[in-house]
């Protein structure tokens, strides 16, 4: 039931193929969720002939248990006139005959984690309660009003069940696994922001510094795009941590200046932080007294994107930018609709050609939805 649905007996294995689900597999899947009662013929007509009368919905509920019981037949399933049972004007699964259901089984495993004596068994039982979950319970009937409450519970389940299974991972040092259970994890909930930290954690612990950046940003730029809102500050305190060097004991200037350079990205501007980039601004405003040189901050701002097309303009725009800019430039995401830019050493014409540069370039779809740009000079700052 979890990740799609599937009968198996053996080396038997009949398999919904539908992307939506037909009301045959509708009732053999019912009847299976609610295998421990007897589900009455007015419980079915609700959920399988709404758009029948009273008066025919019996008649259409025996149909589709007939056609239910034939699939299974024809499938080489054995007991299969006996599996679905008639019961006082009602329908029940044969629990007389033996059977193992994933959804139970993945909540008992979860359940008895909670009962272990020590670490070791919990994470155990805890891991083999997420190996079950494959996926969403029902996935082709996810818009059904039965199926979705379920969807829910055993998809709030998985998520807890992985957090606990993480937090034991995290201690025990095994970050590989961790990696591992965090990336299938994302698939289910890719929004889930305890996971992404988690997820991000286990990269650093490896050395995976690099992987775990760009982790960061595809999710930085997944949240602006899909769901329109920033990232929480507890993600964005990742984001220094991952930049963080790794010092060492009795390092040497050399090895320090090399391992950082080999670490940095030659490739168009400077893409940072909103933290980072204030922290840049910050040290520029100290510097510009003394240094005597310009510097100028860009806004570009957008109109927030709705519908298929979400996320264009912002998505154009990351693209532009850096190719724009030089090298020593930076440049930051500050929100779901507008971009950051600081130049230092040009003029404010020169930051007028820059600014309609990177216009000429964005799609001619896209310049409705720009709202403005403006440059402001960064002012240095007092008493230096």
């Amino acid at each position: 039931m979890l990740g799609g649905f599937a009968i198996i007996e053996g080396s038997k294995r009949i398999v919904e193929q539908e992307k939506r689900s037909s009301k045959t597999w509708k009732m053999l899947q019912y009847l299976i969720a609610n295998r421990h009662k007897t589900v009455t013929q007015e419980e079915l007509a609700d959920v399988f002939c709404e758009e029948e009368s009273m008066d025919t919905a019996g008649s259409a509920l025996r149909t589709i248990v007939y056609r239910a019981r034939t699939t299974l037949v024809k499938a080489g399933i054995s007991c299969a006139d006996s599996l679905i049972l008639t019961k006082g004007g009602g329908y029940s699964w044969n629990n007389e005959l033996d059977c193992v259901v994933d959804t139970e089984e993945f909540e008992r495993l979860y359940k008895l984690s909670g009962t272990a004596d020590n670490d070791e068994d919990r994470l155990e039982l805890l891991l083999r309660a997420c190996e079950l979950y494959k996926g969403d319970f029902l996935p082709n009937s996810v818009g059904e009003l039965w199926a979705m409450p379920l969807s829910r519970w055993y998809r709030s389940m998985y998520i807890n069940c992985c957090l606990d299974a993480l937090l034991l991972l995290k201690k025990q040092g095994r970050d590989v696994e961790a990696e591992k259970l965090c990336a299938f994890a994302l698939h289910i909930d890719p929004f889930d922001e305890r996971l992404i930290d988690y997820h991000i954690r286990a990269l650093v612990a490896q050395g995976k510094s690099a992987d775990a950046l760009a982790e960061y940003k595809r999710v930085e730029a997944m949240f602006y795009e899909v769901l329109g809102v920033n990232i929480s500050d507890e993600l964005r305190s990742l984001y220094s941590q991952i930049k963080k060097p790794d010092m060492q004991s009795g390092e040497t200037l050399e090895n320090l200046l090399d391992q950082w350079l080999k670490e940095a990205e030659f490739t168009g501007a400077y893409y940072c932080d909103l933290s980072e980039f204030k922290t840049f601004v910050q040290v520029e405003a100290r510097s510009i007294p003394r240094s005597g040189r310009t510097a100028y901050v860009v806004m570009f701002e957008t109109r927030p994107d709705v519908g298929a097309k979400k996320g264009g303009v912002m998505k154009q725009l990351g693209k532009i930018i850096p190719i724009c800019l030089r090298m020593g430039d930076l440049y930051t995401r500050s929100s779901p609709s507008q971009y950051l830019i600081m130049l230092q050493s040009l003029t404010y014409e020169d930051c007028k050609l820059i600014v309609n540069r990177i216009l000429h370039d964005l799609d001619s779809k896209f310049l409705p939805k720009i709202v403005g740009t403006t440059i402001k000079p960064l002012t240095p700052l007092a008493n230096q």
